[in-house]
This record gives structure tokens, sequence and C-alpha cells, in this order.
């Protein structure tokens, strides 16, 4: 299948294993050298050091975005920091990981998510040179700003969650896991990257749908669908191989 006008590939694509790999390279690059210029136009310039880092990279990020008067340039906003996270994450896995499937995946998302990042900037400076589309205090402008909020603040939670269960087992409910345990992961980068995949990808589903109900750009609501489609069969794909290694 072709490349999207925004970017997006379907998953199905065959692997791209120089292009995952290159940007691996490229970042460790920048981490040794301290440089900020081999960042391939994604704003990602190091590694992280656990897939628990990139999230909250990601959230601080996040929270941290000045307001805007165009919610639909908050999403956009809010959407290029969780494709950050989606190159990191997919750059340590092609550094660390060694399961062949997941591996594959990580190729395939790092090169998808490079490219939203640049229709993503494309689209900013757009918004940033318009007036803004929502009127304020509006019951939609309203919504949407309390939709976009709630899916970046509850992305920590579901991903401590995730890993917490994943460490201590479904059966041990009264088992408390630290904070520090959680953020250090698994032990398994595969495993770490398979899991916090799901919150962080569910994270990208919760903007996308706020934007297709309220949103009033129409590029970034063709971004939005494309981002549903790719990513809910990349969460059933991961979800897949979970499935298969339980351990």
């Amino acid at each position: 299948m072709s490349t999207s006008s925004t970017g997006c590939r379907r998953f199905s694509l065959p692997v791209r294993a120089f292009a995952g790999v290159a940007l691996a390279l490229a970042l460790l690059a920048g981490g040794c050298h301290g440089s900020s210029d081999e960042t391939n136009g994604t704003g990602v310039s190091e590694l992280p050091p656990t897939m628990m880092a990139a999230l909250h990279t990601m959230a601080q990020r996040s929270q941290a975005l000045p307001p805007t008067g165009n919610l639909d340039l908050y999403f956009a906003l809010l959407l290029r920091e969780n494709h950050r996270a989606a190159v990191g994450m997919s750059a340590l896995e092609l550094n660390k990981g060694q399961d062949p499937a997941l591996r594959a995946a990580a190729e395939h998302i790092n090169h998808d998510h490079q490219q939203l990042i640049l229709s993503l900037e494309s689209a900013i400076r757009r918004l940033r040179a318009l007036p803004p589309t929502f009127p304020e205090h509006t019951s939609q402008s309203e919504r949407l700003s309390r939709l976009l909020d709630a899916a970046t603040r509850g992305l920590h939670p579901a991903a401590h969650r995730t890993i917490a269960r994943l460490d201590v087992g479904v059966d041990s409910l009264h088992t408390q896991s630290s904070p520090q345990r959680e953020d250090a992961g698994t032990g398994s980068t595969d495993r770490d990257f398979a899991v916090l995949l799901i919150p962080h990808h569910q994270n990208s589903l919760a903007l996308a749908r706020a934007e297709l109900v309220l949103g009033r750009d129409d590029e970034l609501q063709k971004t939005a669908y494309l981002v549903l489609e790719d990513q809910q069969r990349e969460i059933e794909q991961v979800q897949a191989w979970l499935r298969h290694h339980p351990d």
C-alpha cells in the first residue's frame, strides 16, 4: 500500500530496517555528543533510558504546553509529543530489544511516527499563522479542551498500572510495587515496549477521538482518523504478542 498524504503507512507493509536503525543510530549520536541537530526533524535527540522515561518526558512536555486559543493547534501539539515518545520507545527497542516480531513492529512505528511528526510540524506552522478557530467559552471549546487534557493526564496512571500488574502478577492484588520499580520496568526491553505501547497508543486514540468529534481542521481530522485506524491495529498486534509470551 502507498503512504498516505499525512505520512501514515499501514502496519502490514514490508519492514524498512534502514529507516528504523538509522534513527536509532542518530539518537545515539545525539545522546553521545550532546547535539540537538541529530533529530531527523523529530525533536528527539537521544534514546530514553527506559520505556517509562519516554512516557514521563511526553507527559511533562505535554502538560507544560502554553495555553492556546486554537484547540486544533493544541491537539497537534499534544499529538506531536505523543509521536516523539513513540519514536524514542521504538528506537530503544531497536537498540536493545531482541524479539524479531517486536523489532519489526518498532521499525514500522519508528518510520511512521517520524513522518507524522513532520506532517504535524507543517500543520502547527499553518495553524499558528491563523486566528483562533474556537470562540472562547463555548460548550464545544470547553469540552474539547477537557477531553485533550484528560487524555494527557490519564496516561501515567494507566502506564504504571500496566507495569505493576505485570510485575506482581494479576493474582497478587495486595502486593505493592514502588514507583521506582515501575519506572525501571520489567527487566525486559521487549516486554516493556509491548506493554507500554498499549497505554501510549490509548493516549493517541483518546486525543484522536476528541479531535474527530469536536475539532474543526480538516487536515488534522484526517490525521486523527489515520491515528485511530493504524494505532488500534498496532495495539492489537502487541496484545497478540503478549498473549503468546505470558511469562
